[in-house]
């Protein structure tokens, strides 16, 4: 999930008035445009209100005072729109900015949301460096798992849950976080719908989870019937990359795809890639200009999107030669290790 997904969910939400007592807070220091001079508006992302106005000198936000009745969530945005900075949290104290990271995102500290956030960002980077195995992914799942238990009073924890939590986390993890929001969050429809689908699909991903059986479907392209079978569950390792031609994340990541076939495709590794919400034409001449070597099932629509719960592409699914998933959206160094352990004599 990307962030204006999670923006526009917490956009939905209704902030529930006298939720705590009046507290104060202070705001101040580098906002990452040193070019820029002029009035900016902090809004609250959870109602669009107008939360304070502040001077920026050469980028500096001047120090701002005021009171909150609940930690907030905000952007800063400048008069004319020429910029703007996510994401902001407002609690008891002095948050002090100090410019932004290669996301744009605000480095901030000195309140108790941000201090644990900064340490919660740091553990997940500290894990994130060690080899990539069983532990170290169940020691992030960990991390998630408890950011937002401690945090399902407040708006970092909806944050989590509908951002990291969902790429993260196994389903049923999620499904437990789910009933620990403090339910408050649910006054506004919207948001309320979002999450029950959000829920459902979680439930449907747990039914095609690590340990499950596949789930076979049919798709027809050009007058003639394509099955998942025809692949999965016959004898090889599979790792099956769900994509389209209009995703960027997609094509970037083709290169490796295409290095792990040409790396794996003699030892037992079937790798396919099933198209999925696109135009027929524009799958096959991506195809080509990509020079993708391996076997595709074009115009698969959401078909196995609604199967196999996925929310997102790319998304990869490793399947044993029997059709047990192994593996659920999987990249990088962490395939990699997968591979390795299943193939440990490829040179």
């Amino acid at each position: 999930m990307n962030k204006k997904t999670i923006i526009t969910v917490l956009l939905a939400v209704v902030a529930m008035a006298g939720h705590g007592q009046e507290k104060k807070y202070r705001l101040e220091g580098d906002l990452g445009m040193p070019d820029y001079s002029g009035p900016v508006y902090v809004i609250d992302l959870l109602t669009n209100d107008t939360v304070t106005s502040a001077q920026v000198d050469k980028g500096i936000l001047q120090p701002v005072e005021g009171t909150i009745s609940d930690i907030l969530i905000c952007r800063i945005v400048a008069r004319d729109e020429s910029f703007q900075r996510y994401t902001l949290y407002i609690d008891e104290g002095t948050t002090l900015l100090d410019g932004v990271d290669e996301d744009g995102e605000l480095y901030q500290s000195g309140t108790p949301i941000s201090n644990d956030l900064n340490r919660f960002n740091h553990a997940i980077t500290e894990n994130a460096k060690k080899q990539i195995d069983a532990t170290t992914e169940a020691v992030g799942d960990s991390l998630i798992y408890d950011m937002v238990s401690r945090h399902a009073d407040d708006v970092l924890g909806i944050k989590i849950l509908t951002g990291m939590a969902v790429v993260s986390l196994p389903p049923d993890k999620w499904i437990e976080l789910y009933g620990k929001i403090n339910p408050r969050f649910m006054g506004n429809a919207r948001l309320a719908d979002y999450m029950a689908e959000t829920k459902a699909k979680m439930e449907l991903c747990s039914q095609t989870w690590v340990g499950k059986m596949f789930v076979d479907f049919a798709i027809e392209h050009k007058g003639k019937n394509y099955r998942f079978s025809d692949y999965v569950g016959r004898g090889q390792y599979v790792l099956a990359d769900f994509w389209a031609s209009w995703c960027r994340p997609c094509r970037k990541q083709m290169p490796e795809m295409i290095a792990i076939y040409e790396q794996y495709h003699e030892k037992g590794l079937t790798v396919l890639g099933v198209a999925v919400r696109d135009q027929e034409e524009k799958t096959e001449q991506t195809i080509r200009n990509l020079g993708i070597p391996y076997p595709q099932i074009i115009n698969a629509q959401d078909i196995p999107s609604k199967l196999y719960g996925i929310d997102a592409i790319p998304h990869t699914i490793l399947f044993a030669p029997d059709g047990t998933i192994i593996a659920r959206n999987i990249y990088g160094e962490e395939l990699k290790a997968k591979l390795k352990e299943i193939f440990p004599d490829n040179k």
